[in-house]
């Protein structure tokens, strides 16, 4: 089982190249991208916690769609600070979702300075406690968590591992076929690096990368080791500036499903992206 989507799916700059411009009346951009996608990755959590009704709205805005599911970043006040109180909170809030069955998976994203550390496992293992029960993956960028005892820290935790395209340094998680458990989880970021490292570039820029048809060829082939190896697996691209998290993502399902089977880009996408999806039949919308 593989899932493909995107980080996100509330962006204004995707008026035009994915969403019509002007949205019509009563337009609801998740609604649309579920029809496009069996998955999205919800990062508003990241930035703060959701209220219950709202999450039960999203799930209730899907449910039409037997096969889909939500992805949602843990908050940031747990994962890049220690706010241990919100742990409760954010459960609550993700319950409607999960008793819906729309839950895929939990992500506890660290950032690049988060080495292993006995402060930082300890960190990490209270995290993995407080959600056991709950399908987690895990995201760290510093190859210090890459050596065989972490990864079997991970194991133990029950914490999958992610799979992540990142723009490199000396000490990035390099992009490889991680796994560490019966979730597969994928995230490509882009790879800008010029912006990605300059703390005065917009943070909207940091994402403004394309991946070309080489470079998803070489991901396709580590998404099929990683579902070789999971029970379920969940794609998710990150690059969103312009629509292009959208395009990476319709054609990494082309890859890795087949064009049969992989939904249609929109006509404004392919508009926007006429060299993106060529063997697209004119009008094939």
């Amino acid at each position: 089982m593989i899932r493909i989507g995107t980080a996100g799916y509330a962006y204004k700059d995707w008026e035009g190249p994915v969403f019509p411009s002007p949205k019509p009346k009563g337009f609801d951009g998740l609604r649309f991208m579920a029809q496009l996608f069996p998955c999205i990755e919800m990062n508003t959590s990241f930035y703060g916690i959701p209220k219950p009704a709202v999450v039960a709205r999203w799930a209730e805005t899907v449910s039409d769609r037997p096969d889909f599911r939500f992805t949602f970043k843990l908050y940031r006040g747990l994962t890049h600070g220690t706010e241990d109180d919100s742990l409760d909170s954010f459960r609550r809030a993700l319950a409607p979702c999960r008793d819906t069955g729309k839950l895929g998976a939990v992500l506890l994203q660290f950032p690049y300075y988060f080495r292993n550390t006995q402060a930082n496992r300890a960190r990490v293992a209270w995290l993995a406690r407080g959600l056991s029960g709950w399908p987690c993956a895990i995201e760290v960028r510093d190859r210090s968590w890459l050596i065989p005892p972490a990864l079997d820290f991970f194991r133990r935790l029950e914490l999958n591992l992610c799979a992540i395209d990142i723009c490199q340094t000396r000490d990035a998680v390099p992009p490889e076929p991680l796994a560490t458990g019966p979730v597969g989880y994928v995230r490509l970021h882009g790879r800008n690096a010029d912006a990605w490292f300059d703390k005065n570039a917009p943070m909207v820029e940091k994402y403004n990368y394309l991946y070309r048809g080489g470079e998803l060829d070489e991901w396709a082939g580590k998404i099929r080791e990683i579902m070789a190896a999971a029970e379920a697996t969940y794609v998710i691209t990150n690059n969103h500036f312009a629509g292009k998290a959208v395009v990476n993502a319709l054609q990494l399902a082309r890859k890795l499903l087949g064009s049969a089977s992989a939904p249609a880009p929109p006509l404004s996408l392919r508009a926007t992206y006429p060299d993106a999806f060529p063997d697209t039949p004119p009008g094939h919308a």
